[in-house]
This record gives C-alpha cells, sequence and structure tokens, in this order.
C-alpha cells in the first residue's frame, strides 16, 4: 500500500472540500499521483507474517547488567517485525534485540506468534523507568494542521489505503512542519503490546523520521528492512515525501528509490542516500542501488548517547535508525 495524498488535487465529490488540499506534501504535482497509483500493487505490505518458523531474534545483544528500573523501553513494532532497544540511566543503550518477519505472506495477523514473541522475551517482563512504542505501520498521511479535522481521519485513510484493514486511527502531531502524522494501527496489536507495557507512550515512526534536522541540499533518507525500504525525502531542506515499500528483489527497491526521485525531477546522480538498516555494503542490493545513487552514505550512531561494546561491534548504521527514535521521544 502506499502512503501518500495529493495537494490541490480535487476530491471533493468523495469526502469534501476540506479533504481537497490534504497531502503529504505541500508542492506535490499531479505526476506524483500517478507514481503513487503505479506504486500501489508493487507496495502490499503483509501485517505481521502469518507463517513465522519460530520465534528466535535475528539480533539479541545485551550488557551482562542491566538496571531495569532506571532504564527506558524503546519498542519498534509493525509489519517489518518487532525490535526492542534499552537505553541505560547513564545514557548508554545496553541492550537490542531484533525479531524481523519474512516477506510475501498473507494479510493476516499471526496473532498467537506475536504473543509468543512478548510472552517469552525476557525484556518484556522487566520494570522500566519509562517505556516506548513506535508503531511502523505503513497507513499513514501527513495533513497540515490548518486542515486537521478528526472526524475525516478515517475517510481519509480509507480513501487512500481502503477499507480492507480496519483499524484504529491515531494522530501525531509534527511541530516542525506544521503538520499531523495521522496513521492506522492493527487493534489486536495494540492490545496485546497494551497487556505488557500498559503505561508506554506511543506515536508513529514517520513522526520520527519526519521531526530530525533537514540538512541543506537534496537528501533520501532510507530504512531497509528484511521485508520492505522506508523512504523520506527532502529537497533543498524541505520535506516531500515519507513513504513504505515492500520488497522481494532488488529490482524492487530500485524501482520504488528511481521513482521517488522521478516524481520530485531529482537527480538520482546528485541526491544524497542516507542508508539505515538490514543493508550491507557488500550485498547485491547495494550494488543494485549504486548503479544509479552515487552519493551515498552509512548513518552512524546517534552521537547523544553510548553504546555497550556488544552493540559497536556491529555496523552502525544496521541499528542506527532504531536509537534515532529515543531522541525523538
Amino acid at each position: 500500500m502506499v502512503s501518500i495524498l495529493i495537494w490541490g488535487i480535487s476530491i471533493a465529490s468523495v469526502i469534501g472540500i476540506a479533504i481537497d488540499r490534504i497531502c503529504l506534501l505541500v508542492t506535490l504535482t499531479f505526476k506524483s499521483l500517478v507514481i503513487a497509483v503505479l506504486s500501489i500493487k508493487s507496495a502490499k505490505i503483509s501485517y505481521f507474517a502469518a507463517e513465522m518458523q519460530h520465534v528466535n531474534p535475528s539480533f539479541n545483544i545485551q550488557a551482562p547488567e542491566i538496571d531495569f528500573e532506571t532504564a527506558q523501553l524503546f519498542v519498534e513494532a509493525g509489519p517489518m517485525g518487532v525490535s526492542l532497544a534499552i537505553l541505560g540511566g547513564d545514557n548508554c543503550f545496553k541492550a537490542l534485540v531484533l525479531y524481523s518477519f519474512a516477506a510475501g505472506q498473507e494479510e493476516t495477523l499471526p496473532e498467537q506468534k506475536l504473543k509468543e514473541i512478548l510472552g517469552s522475551e525476557k525484556l518484556f517482563q522487566q520494570q522500566y523507568f519509562k517505556t516506548h512504542i513506535c508503531w511502523s505501520f505503513p497507513e499513514s498521511i501527513l495533513v497540515p494542521a490548518a486542515l486537521m479535522d478528526a472526524d475525516r481521519n478515517l475517510n481519509m485513510l480509507n480513501l487512500v489505503f481502503g477499507d480492507s484493514n480496519p483499524g484504529t486511527v491515531k494522530s501525531d502531531f509534527l511541530y516542525r512542519h506544521d503538520l499531523f502524522n495521522v496513521y492506522r494501527v492493527t487493534p489486536v496489536v495494540v492490545d496485546i503490546f497494551s497487556g505488557y507495557l500498559p503505561l508506554a507512550t506511543q506515536m508513529h515512526v514517520f513522526t520520527a523520521m519526519v521531526n530530525r534536522d533537514l540538512p541543506a541540499g537534496d537528501h533520501m533518507f532510507t530504512v531497509f528492512y528484511g521485508n520492505g525500504l522506508t523512504i523520506m525525502l527532502s529537497k533543498a531542506g524541505k520535506l516531500q515525501v515519507v513513504q513504505h515499500f515492500a520488497y522481494n528483489n532488488p529490482d524492487d527497491c530500485v524501482f520504488h528509490l528511481l521513482n521517488v526521485c522521478k516524481g520530485f525531477e531529482m537527480d538520482p546522480g546528485s541526491v544524497t542516500v542516507h542508508i539505515n538498516g538490514m543493508i550491507d555494503e557488500r550485498s547485491g542490493l547495494y550494488a543494485a542501488i549504486f548503479k544509479y545513487f552515487l552519493n551515498m552514505e552509512f548513518d552512524e550512531l546517534p552521537g547523544e548517547f553510548t553504546y555497550d561494546t556488544a552493540i559497536t561491534d556491529h555496523p552502525q548504521h544496521f541499528f542506527s535508525h532504531l536509537f534515532a527514535l529515543a531522541a525523538c521521544v
């Protein structure tokens, strides 16, 4: 599915004049609508893999001693998987655990498997100073604050994504851009997490990405998951779009990256691509992208924190996006 809505294209006949100018980008053109429509089929999202073969984590890094009562737990949860990071009271990240979900599954929720993960993972059994959940469900649109209308949020989401995946509608305010991030989460997932983390603050991953400092020039910020790719684009230092795509092979990724650049009339050879997540410089995926994007940078771990040595033994960009969430809470 595609998380995009167009500024200036009339949809009054569908949900009213007030939604005419709802947008993911104030300067988005009609060409972007064509791109969004073409992307719907290839960007189909699997809402949590229904047939996980096991519930073992992809990464399990923990310091030998953690003072949980003074620590904060950060969780990212969505169709891509469940990730946990623990920030100690000394501002040092002590633990990181990732459960990755497979691509190509049906659009069903593995409620039992999710319960197994939360029930068996000992880090969910601890008492923390604070807990935070960042949802990474892709059904999200950005709405200018002046046009925000809570009564129409569901209609807007249904217009863009359809109504086949009913869910709970939430919103976050993006103070840097005077926008609201309106998104939908699956109720059963919210209920399961609420049983283990009843006092957790909640926000969307896109909210954290958008509220970061955007440098001057043209930049594409990417997060690679095992079954998807999130892209945030800024042009001349201004936010353009944030969107998630599913993919099955490197060609899918290259298509989405090039398509986003084309929609905003940006030269792939001049845009700086910031890489986060599960991609290796020696991989075929990296080689396929490098054919078109010559300015690629691996993001580093946020400098405002320190990290257990077991975490820094891995490439920094693998987990940089997860630790960056802590800076936005």
